[in-house]
């Protein structure tokens, strides 16, 4: 009976073993994968969570902006340059600086700036540039500048020379710069067949 007791014990821990290395241990390490990709799932939505709050946060942002904000915005930094209200404007501001204006020249767009690997901003505003060439007195320069500092759109002075006349005029050339926000070309994805 020992034998018997003994032989039967052996094979039942031989059993035991082998179910142990063929199907628990294997059991055991799928659970583990399965609770590893839950751990990395909640993680990740976690972080969705986050993205999505912090999106909430900007949209909420955006809406809170009065439509006469979106219409100064629209104004300060148009869609695109008015080439002909631009030069009509810097004749109205030089015209009541009291200014004698020589010309008025559209330059055109200025090529906008392109990064150290060679690729541009594709949300950088593109600039476009005008000259004015005129002949007034100090004061008259001083207030044309105050004026185009103080215009509804971005009117950058880039560039100024002034040269001295007789009777103590200014012959002046003035390089000005205004923006447009002209958004980058969208690419056509082809359709899915």
């Amino acid at each position: 009976m020992i034998p018997y007791g003994l032989l039967s014990q052996i094979s039942l821990i031989v059993i035991a073993g082998a179910l142990t290395v063929t199907y628990i241990k294997p059991t055991f390490a799928t659970i583990s994968d399965v609770q590893d990709k839950i751990s990395t799932y909640q993680e990740e939505k976690m972080k969705v969570a986050t993205v999505n709050q912090t999106l909430a946060t900007l949209v909420n942002e955006v809406d809170s902006v009065s439509l006469d904000d979106h219409k100064r915005l629209l104004t300060y930094m148009p869609d695109e340059v008015d080439t002909i209200a631009v030069p009509r404007d810097i004749e109205a501001i030089a015209t009541d600086a009291g200014v004698l204006i020589r010309r008025i020249d559209y330059e055109g767009a200025l090529k906008v700036p392109t990064s150290a690997d060679g690729s541009s901003d594709q949300n950088a505003a593109e600039p476009h540039s005008f000259i004015i060439q005129f002949e007034s007195s100090y004061e008259q320069l001083k207030k044309i500048l105050s004026s185009f500092e103080q215009n509804h759109y971005p009117l950058e002075v880039r560039e100024m020379e002034v040269q001295k006349m007789e009777g103590g005029f200014l012959d002046t050339t003035v390089k000005l710069t205004t923006y447009d926000r002209t958004p980058p070309p969208t690419e056509v994805q082809p359709a899915l067949q």
